[in-house]
């Protein structure tokens, strides 16, 4: 049997901003992320014979096939069934995928599994892709999935882990690893599930065809995650967390300025308990609209601000952010 595990992320800051072509727009800005320990993963067992057996526990889905040459088109289970393809496996498989992270989260689950599956299907079929080319390989498979254009950062702390600034450039993409202590980032966090699964409150189409019609509101809110971007890494890049609470909280205005519909009436109100217990800023993790909010905290007020959010009906998942991405074994 072939394991293959990712971590999924919190988004720092940068979002959106790592669809091509948004970010060439905007003098290339960066994206940050930090992966945490909550993974998505495969199992994926050789058969004797040509038949494709495939299931999604997260999805409650199983479906089998004869062959290869009777993959459908359309199907639930499209990721896996176009991943399968792809990669063009020489005998059967049973593949089995899962993802902690909630359904619906806003903290990269999809990519995630995207990820464990390109590490799973390649080294089961020996194609001996590197990295980069597997992240290629995630995105444009995911574009075909979902109709429309897939940014890049959930699939660089998926495959590389830690926390990473996410750089577009005019000949590659260049991942930064940001020299942050990770037990000291943990004690100043808290993730909360809203219980509502996130729906695009960022609608990625929309924003991106607004930016090439040159929408003043669109392109001045872009602009100010930009910026916002640029000064947090200043700092991320000295392993310092100084005025992050600031450009957390500037990230999180633009954004909503971007797509008020980021956010519900439940999350801001979960954001101003927090608040009102300590927390220090708050954003809305992925394209929002519902999923995962993340609180920057003191140590000392942690606690009460996880109290509160229960109060109001989150779910405070439990999470350490991790240095490790892709792992692919056997056992």
């Amino acid at each position: 049997m072939i394991r293959s595990s990712a971590p999924t992320r919190i988004d720092l800051a940068g979002g959106t901003l790592d669809l091509w072509p948004l970010h060439l727009f905007f003098d290339n800005p960066p994206t940050l992320n930090a992966a945490i320990n909550l993974y998505a993963s495969v199992e994926l067992t050789p058969r004797r014979d040509k038949t494709i057996i495939l299931e999604s526990r997260d999805l409650g889905q199983q479906a089998k096939f004869r062959n290869l040459a009777a993959l459908p088109e359309k199907h639930p289970l499209i990721l896996l069934i176009k991943l399968i393809r792809f990669y063009q496996p020489k005998i059967g498989l049973h593949l089995v995928a899962h993802c902690q992270a909630p359904a619906g989260s806003g903290i990269g689950g999809s990519s995630a599994l995207n990820i464990a599956l390109n590490g799973a299907l390649n080294r089961f079929t020996n194609r001996r892709y590197n990295r980069e080319q597997m992240i290629e390989i995630a995105k444009n498979i995911e574009t075909q999935v979902i109709d429309v254009p897939a940014g890049t950062q959930d699939y660089y702390s998926a495959m590389y882990g830690g926390v990473q600034s996410i750089q577009p450039g005019m000949v590659k993409i260049e991942p930064r690893h940001l020299p942050l202590n990770l037990k000291d980032l943990n004690s100043k966090f808290v993730l909360c599930y809203t219980g509502q699964p996130h729906h695009s409150g960022i609608n990625n189409w929309s924003v991106y065809k607004k930016t090439i019609d040159g929408n003043a509101k669109t392109v001045k809110s872009l602009s100010r995650i930009a910026e916002v971007a640029r000064q947090m890494e200043k700092q991320l890049a000295r392993g310092r967390l100084t005025r992050f609470e600031h450009w957390f909280n500037e990230e999180w205005k633009a954004r909503k300025a971007l797509a008020p519909g980021i956010s519900t009436a439940k999350m801001d109100r979960m954001i101003q308990a927090a608040k009102n217990k300590g927390a220090l800023s708050a954003k809305v993790c992925g394209a929002g609209g519902g999923g995962c909010v993340a609180f920057f905290v003191p140590p000392d007020k942690r606690e009460s601000v996880i109290q509160a959010l229960q109060a109001h009906g989150g779910n405070v998942l439990k999470f350490k952010f991790v240095s490790r991405g892709l792992r692919v074994g056997h056992s």
